[in-house]
């Protein structure tokens, strides 16, 4: 990787660890609470709430991005873009607030919580102002996560100090608005200071120029989110609010994990998008090989270590009373390894190629899945249905883009390297599993267990002489040197 790239995913780490480590604080505390159905009556109403929000986002996240990126040297047709893409999303989201106020005077569901609905739906104006598709264009990393760092601990500090009991329910609420979007008052601010030394006329805008691009990744966001959030929409009506709160407590380890491997894909979108803007075909070829060998050597262990950890890890994040999250944690971990895959030959490799339409294909094919089991398996496993349904539409899908896509994604899929981390992490599993099984406390236990995947899988790459121990170690002593 260049040093540029270092330079970034290195403050992107910094990001990505903040974002794994604050939840670690905070959900652990929100959960004992708010218990299992506190916190599904929350994330119910959220999985609503981010529908509208992708709706009036209309794909306009990932678009701008690639926008964005291309023109980032062009500073007059980056801030006319950037105008008109914002201008097109505010106008969006007064739609979109004319859907919240139909859902909550016509859906009898919110009706019981219609004012923590309303409080919640501050997510979609915030989500719209935040314009974080700007800063990643241009690669301002570490604005990105400086800001972070500081909203984060604010948030934080609010959620010790006002949510006390289950009453509090309101202030967890907002804690999941200013933590989440809270941030994004200081990207308006900062874009605003950014966009005034262009003038650009009015007259000169065009909004609706960006709409019919922005659709084709509408569509493809549609049908991700139709077996992310669906799931919690599925579970809240089919089934219960203490079901959607076990769902949640287990995929929210996921995330956490996902957060960190999907790292690197935030630094790699802009700067692959500007190689083939700028005709480095292979340059973009060498990137992108990095990258897919790059999340295969972290998401690959990382997901044998969540199934064996899974009575460790749901036990700390949430507590005892979630002990029904612990199977689904171990149904859906092999998602973190699929979604990581998926990611970069999707998001990193042909969507910058303009080859949106097979990934569109090979999600739907994947939302195709998640729904048909989802209605078979949710009345009588629950939770557990619901994390059977995601784990098989991941795999689907990324299986359909390796396939679909094969022509455009310039990777060398049997490599050493691969091997390598295959080979390390079966035996990484076949150390830990029997340790997380001995009879001692869990605190002894859980230490133990991760130092011995962490050496086992270390051990494994240095013998082999992997390249992506050297790799770490060259990012982290840049990074300290810094």
């Amino acid at each position: 990787m260049s040093k540029s790239i270092k330079v970034n995913f290195a403050y992107n780490l910094i990001n990505t660890f903040s974002s794994i480590l604050f939840p670690l604080i905070a959900f652990p505390y929100a959960a004992r609470i708010m218990e299992a159905d506190g916190i599904g009556r929350i994330n119910f109403l959220s999985s609503i709430i981010s529908y509208v929000t992708l709706f009036t986002s209309l794909g306009i996240p990932l678009y701008a991005i690639r926008v964005i990126s291309k023109a980032r040297d062009d500073l007059y047709k980056r801030n006319h873009a950037a105008k008109e893409i914002l201008s097109l999303h505010l106008i969006l989201v007064a739609v979109g607030y004319i859907i919240v106020l139909l859902i909550a005077i016509f859906v009898p569901k919110i009706h019981e919580d219609v004012a923590l609905f309303l409080l919640l739906s501050l997510c979609i104006f915030f989500s719209a102002i935040g314009c974080e598709w700007f800063y990643q264009g241009t690669e301002d990393f570490k604005y990105i996560t400086i800001r972070a760092l500081i909203i984060r601990t604010v948030s934080l500090v609010f959620l010790f100090l006002l949510v006390k009991s289950k009453s509090d329910i309101y202030w967890y609420a907002g804690y999941s608005v200013v933590g989440s979007v809270g941030n994004n008052l200081f990207n308006f601010h900062r874009l605003y200071d950014k966009l005034k030394t262009t003038s650009i006329p009015t007259r000169d805008l065009h909004p609706t120029r960006h709409l019919l691009p922005a659709l084709h990744v509408f569509a493809l966001n549609l049908i991700i989110s139709i077996y992310l959030n669906l799931n919690l929409v599925m579970l809240g009506f089919m089934h219960s609010s203490e079901s959607v709160g076990l769902f949640t407590g287990a995929t929210r380890m996921t995330n956490i994990a996902l957060g960190f491997v999907t790292a690197l894909g935030t630094v790699m979108l802009p700067r692959l998008s500007n190689l083939l803007a700028t005709g480095k075909m292979e340059e973009f070829r060498t990137l992108s090989q990095k990258a897919f060998s790059f999340i295969f050597a972290v998401s690959f262990p990382l997901s044998v270590g969540v199934a064996c950890c899974a009575d460790f890890l749901i036990t700390l994040l949430c507590g005892d009373t979630y002990y029904g999250a612990i199977v689904t944690l171990q149904i859906i971990s092999p998602i973190i390894f699929m979604i990581a895959l998926s990611g970069v030959m999707g998001i990193q490799i042909l969507y910058p190629q303009g080859q949106e339409n097979k990934v569109i294909i090979c999600t739907a094919i994947g939302a195709v899945v998640n729904v048909i089991i989802n209605i078979i398996l949710i009345p009588k496993f629950a939770h557990n249905g619901a994390a059977i349904a995601t784990a098989t539409a991941e795999t689907m899908v990324t299986l359909s883009m390796a396939l679909i896509g094969a022509k455009h994604i310039p990777i060398k899929w049997f490599t050493r390297s691969h091997i390598v981390y295959l080979i390390g992490g079966l035996l990484m599993f076949a150390a830990i599993y029997p340790l997380s099984h001995i009879e001692k406390p869990l605190y002894v236990r859980f230490p133990l267990v991760v130092l011995t995947g962490i050496t086992v899988y270390a051990m494994v790459l240095t013998v082999a002489k992997d390249s992506f121990l050297k790799e770490i170690a060259i990012i982290i002593k840049y990074k300290f040197h810094k």
